[in-house]
């Protein structure tokens, strides 16, 4: 149990890394850096690209995110999430994230929905949790949802 538990907490976190990634069509492209705790595991990801920088709305691109989760655990992005950000409530959302977990021999994947962070000062670091995502596929042994306990995300 604990590791269909284990699967379902990092696959969140993945949904919650996505928060941070874009495709690259804008003219001002940045990075962002991201960590994800669930389950008393954490994992870590570095320069993603995004397709601009904040405030400007921008997407991730899914194929930079590459999380480092250990525990043989690997995360995968489906999509490049679009971020958007408002900066007078201190906020980054996403309407939808898609990701995929494997661990054990076994692949789930998850979508977390109307994800927000908040802004830490005035600085680009934002912070959130807990988040639930909801299983889209997957055998009997994936979670029917499961939680990221928190995330941050710093774009520069």
């Amino acid at each position: 149990m604990r590791s269909r538990t284990l699967f379902a907490g990092l696959a969140t976190m993945a949904a919650t890394v996505a928060l941070a990634a874009a495709p690259a069509h804008a003219a001002t492209p940045g990075l962002v850096d991201g960590t994800l705790s669930a389950l008393g595991y954490t994992c870590t990801f570095t320069n993603a690209t995004t397709s601009d920088k904040p405030p400007n709305t921008l997407s991730v691109d899914h194929t930079t995110v590459v999380p480092q989760c250990g525990a043989g655990v690997t995360v995968t992005l489906a999509a490049s999430p679009t971020i958007t950000f408002n900066d007078a409530a201190g906020t980054a959302s996403s309407a939808q994230i898609d990701v995929s977990g494997s661990a054990l021999g076994m692949t789930c994947k998850y979508r977390v929905t109307n994800v927000s962070v908040t802004r830490s000062g005035t600085t680009r670091t934002y912070t959130g949790g807990p988040f639930t995502a909801t299983k889209l596929s997957g055998g009997f042994l994936c979670p029917a949802t499961a939680q990221v306990a928190s995330a941050s995300f710093t774009f520069h």
